[in-house]
C-alpha cells in the first residue's frame, strides 16, 4: 500500500488540518443563527472531525517504524 511511503508526518498533518477545519465549521455556524447553519453544524463539520479521526487511526496502524523501513 502507498500509505507507507507518504509516512506518518503527512498523514498527521492532513488529519489534523481535517479537525481543524471541521471545528472551524463548528464556530461559524455556532455564530450563524440559521436553520442552515444547524445542517452544516451537523453534517459538514462532524465529517469533518470524524475523517481526520479515521485518517489519524490509518495512520497510527499503517506507521512504520524507521528501523523497520530501512530493513526491507
Amino acid at each position: 500500500m502507498k500509505l507507507r511511503a507518504i509516512g506518518i508526518q503527512r498523514s498527521l498533518q492532513v488529519s489534523s488540518a481535517l479537525i481543524i477545519l471541521g471545528l472551524l465549521v463548528e464556530i461559524v455556524t455556532l455564530l450563524w443563527f440559521d436553520p442552515l447553519s444547524f445542517l452544516l453544524f451537523a453534517f459538514v463539520g462532524v465529517v469533518l472531525i470524524g475523517l481526520g479521526t479515521v485518517v489519524y487511526l490509518i495512520s497510527l496502524v499503517f506507521a512504520v517504524s524507521p528501523s523497520a523501513a530501512s530493513r526491507g
